[in-house]
């Protein structure tokens, strides 16, 4: 006999639900590396705006002991907006999986089945709208490339409005080099701030591996951080170099991971609803199941993050 709906939900929400919404932050190797920095965070409102200081105060000179001093003041804040992203996986459970899958064992292995499946869907998703090179559609996600380019406007603050409010972006050279990641780090370097973790394609990994010097070191703390989280990685200055296989062709991603946040809506944060019968919908039989998240990336600090978007594993 297949279950009813109070036991359908009962067995999701003891067994499956929960661990759906932690396995799409663990799955993905940038949110999981957020997740494990505390920088997915919840927040409410019409839209996310945090505060930016877009130049310097620029009051410093040079005086003698008898000289006034003009106090003077400088606009240097402002706000960057942006609005919520909407995302959304879906699955059911039709007539004939009610009927072909009767008995309470079962029917369990088929919502373990489908909690994995909707929790897949909803990961691949996620993972390419976050490193598409699309334009971000209306009320989707922010794409990491737009957030590290070198013109394009995000937060609703254009470059020309801010010479400093961009990333560093090379989409010139062909060849991966040291000299190359070596000169993109610098021009990303502000202060203490600089890229602390690179994500780049399997290709491109493979071929940083194989021009890394004998002496080159393979371990440091976010190297360590990235295999505790099971992500194979090694070493750039210290950073973790990470293949994620979401990335384009061609793309290597430096990041400051510290200026960057998730910010999730406290009701919709990667949310799974209960099992729902879907007889008002024409399926007198069938059962449905919704994934939600209402969240968006917010990026604080551009200029401490780089992109190559040309470079061939082959050359």
């Amino acid at each position: 006999m297949a279950l009813s709906i109070s036991e359908l939900n009962a067995v999701s929400h003891e067994y499956f639900d929960d661990a759906i919404i932690q396995e799409v932050y663990d799955e993905i190797p940038f949110l999981a590396l957020l997740k494990s920095k505390k920088k997915i965070n919840t927040d409410g409102g019409t839209q996310i705006q945090f505060p930016i200081r877009y130049k310097a105060l620029g009051t410093y000179q040079t005086t003698s002991p008898r000289q006034q001093i003009v106090f003077q003041s400088e606009e240097t804040r402002t706000a960057g907006v942006v609005d919520w992203g909407y995302v959304t996986a879906t699955t059911m459970m039709h007539w004939d999986e009610k009927v072909k899958n009767s008995g309470k064992g079962k029917i369990v292995d088929l919502l373990k089945d489908k909690a994995v499946e909707l929790k897949d869907e909803f990961y691949e998703g996620f993972s390419d709208d976050i490193w598409a090179t699309t334009a971000r559609p209306t009320n989707g996600i922010e794409r990491l490339n737009t957030i590290v380019d070198a013109a394009d406007t995000y937060a609703g603050i254009a470059v020309a409005d801010d010479a400093n409010w961009k990333a560093v972006e090379d989409s010139t050279n062909t060849t991966l080099t040291l000299r190359l990641l070596q000169g993109l780090r610098n021009d990303a370097t502000f202060g203490k701030s600089k890229p602390s973790y690179h994500f780049t394609t399997r290709d491109l990994l493979s071929k940083y591996e194989s021009i890394l010097q004998p002496h080159v070191r393979y371990d440091s703390s976010d190297v360590k951080r990235a295999l505790d989280l099971g992500f194979d990685a090694v070493s750039f200055y210290g950073a973790a170099v990470m293949a994620d296989p979401h990335i384009p062709a061609n793309y290597w991603f430096g990041l400051d991971l510290d200026s960057f946040e998730l910010r999730t809506h406290p009701e919709f944060a990667f949310t799974v609803s209960d099992w729902k019968e879907m007889h008002q919908a024409g399926f007198p039989h069938a059962v449905s199941k919704i994934m939600t998240a209402t969240c968006q990336l917010v990026c604080k600090l551009r200029k401490t993050s780089f992109k190559c978007s040309a470079l061939n594993a082959d050359l």
